[in-house]
């Protein structure tokens, strides 16, 4: 089990058992392959990601808009040295261990001794609407990313011994 399949089962048992019997297949949205994009520049892998993903190109042969906003946001990034410093660590380090039974694999995208650092890329930093709640929450509520950051929280400490702060 990982974080995201997690919160899917909360979200919709069905279609998470769907998915993972290939009855369904999710799209993957522009959103989640800009995502995918920035993920792939900061752990090196940013060509094979472009030879894995042709949608995100022109029939030119040019990046699409959003890609290319991508690129701005990393470039930006770069330029932010607390950033960089929080990027710096080993990238993409895999821990398994167990949560009430139920075994659990996470790949933290930046790991240092003293933190867990985890990549995000938003549009903007407006709240989002959730309709299930009738309200307007931020982001981080939104998605879920409180209930990730104790997933891997807790499986780091299984592996390390020490409670360390997630970012």
């Amino acid at each position: 089990m990982g974080s995201s399949q997690f919160k899917s089962f909360l979200k919709c048992e069905a279609a998470t058992l769907a998915e993972l019997s290939g009855e369904y297949k999710k799209e993957t949205s522009t959103a989640l392959l800009v995502g995918s994009y920035v993920d792939a520049h900061f752990e090196g892998t940013l060509d094979i990601f472009k030879a894995q993903h042709p949608e995100i190109f022109t029939k030119q042969g040019n990046l699409k808009s959003e890609y290319s906003k991508a690129n701005y946001m990393i470039e930006r990034a770069e330029r932010d040295e607390f950033f960089m410093n929080m990027m710096s660590g080993e990238k993409q380090k895999i821990f398994v261990g167990e949560i009430a039974g139920v075994p659990f694999k996470i790949k933290v995208d930046s790991f240092h001794e003293t933190s867990i650092v985890d990549l995000k890329t938003v549009k903007d930093f407006e709240s989002v609407w959730n309709p299930e709640k009738q309200k307007r929450e931020h982001f981080i509520d939104y998605w879920g990313y409180t209930l990730q950051g104790a997933i891997y929280r807790e499986i780091v400490r299984q592996n390390t011994g020490k409670t360390l702060p997630f970012y």
